[in-house]
């Protein structure tokens, strides 16, 4: 009885060669995933960093509502479009947190548990950092102090332009990039307010 050569398997070189292209082809959907996940990480911080900012904008324009009275007796702290003058800079706490003052109120919006950051350089990974040998405490979003820039530079000194620097310290410390994790934003806001200032 002659064997049946139809039904022979595959040879070692095929196996091999199936072997190795399937390792190829597992190897470059692992980088890409890799990848994705980090660009996912990219995305999500600065949705996130985008928020924050908006929040900070929000406060500075248009102020919020306090606990207790102020020294006007209502319960306004007042942004910079209620005002008839900018505030001083010196806006957040050295942990990097919003600090906002007015009507003898403060309201400190934006904050978390505070949390240490190891510094690897001047500004990097967050921009407080002022050499390599240090760490930060960290309990807010704002990177550095916020400025305000009115007087003889404001149109007819009723405009204030305002820049401030949001991190994401959490994403910062831990990239390879940390820059992407930092953000600068610009406004420009005018002083609505003609009677004096409760400040």
């Amino acid at each position: 009885m002659r064997p049946n050569n139809h039904q022979r398997g595959f040879t070692i070189i095929e196996l091999l060669a199936a072997s190795a292209a399937t390792g190829i082809i597992i190897v470059a959907a692992s980088a890409f995933m890799l990848k994705s996940l980090s660009w996912y990480d990219e995305l999500s911080a600065k949705i996130e960093i985008n928020r924050h900012a908006r929040e900070t904008y929000d406060l500075l324009a248009f102020g919020g509502r306090s606990a207790s009275a102020g020294k006007d007796g209502t319960k306004n702290v007042y942004g910079i479009r209620g005002s008839n003058l900018a505030p001083g800079n010196g806006l957040r706490t050295s942990a990097g947190a919003l600090q906002y003052t007015d009507n003898n109120l403060t309201l400190t919006p934006d904050s978390f548990a505070a949390m240490s950051v190891s510094c690897t350089g001047s500004g990097a990974p967050i921009p407080d950092c002022k050499d390599n040998q240090s760490s930060q405490s960290v309990a807010g979003w704002i990177g550095s102090d916020i400025q305000m820039v009115g007087g003889p530079k404001s149109v007819n000194n009723l405009t204030v332009t305002v820049s401030f620097t949001m991190t994401d310290s959490f994403e910062a410390q831990r990239a390879k990039g940390p820059g992407t994790f930092t953000d600068v934003y610009h406004a420009v806001f005018t002083l609505n307010r003609n009677e004096v200032d409760p400040h």
